[in-house]
């Protein structure tokens, strides 16, 4: 089995490194929505990494996940995200390819969250932790849903356009 201690310090090196994704493109989007929608994630993922900090603490601590710490409340925030992303449609499609190339990546980094806490929540004894990993899992999965989307929704706006966007 897998060290539960190395799987949470991963994690958290994963979310920090989605959020500063997020963050950095976020700033360099010319698309009001793409941006809105970057810096929310943003914001997700250091909430991820704050919440992995504090259950890699217990661990240390303990030797094990009490499933006491309070997590993120990740529905709210996705079904928001989710429902204003909807306005993408409303909104003026400016330089398209540059914001297609980030969300596609976005959601290929999502997908790769999600397949590593499934992964992951397979090779541990500890059901607390399990259970921990399979919930970032749902809500990593639920992210790449929302760029898959987001993407495809912008790939189809640029190939019908007659002036090739």
């Amino acid at each position: 089995m897998y060290n539960p201690a190395s799987i949470i310090r991963y994690a958290m090196e994963m979310e920090l490194s989605g959020h500063n994704f997020y963050k950095e493109n976020a700033e360099k989007t010319e698309n009001p929505m793409t941006e809105e929608i970057l810096q929310k994630l943003a914001k997700i993922e250091l909430s991820h990494y704050e919440y992995l900090k504090k259950l890699l603490k217990e661990y240390e601590d303990t030797s094990e996940v009490s499933g006491k710490i309070d997590m993120p409340k990740e529905e709210d925030i996705i079904f928001k995200t989710r429902k204003e992303s909807e306005k993408l449609d409303a909104a003026l499609e400016q330089s398209m390819i540059p914001d297609m190339n980030v969300l596609r990546m976005a959601y290929l980094i999502e997908e790769d969250f999600e397949q590593y806490y499934t992964n992951m929540a397979e090779k541990v004894e500890d059901e607390k932790l399990k259970e921990i990993l399979l919930k970032f899992a749902g809500w990593e999965n639920g992210h790449a849903k929302l760029f898959k989307a987001q993407y495809q929704k912008r790939m189809d706006q640029y190939m019908s356009m007659s002036w090739g966007g």
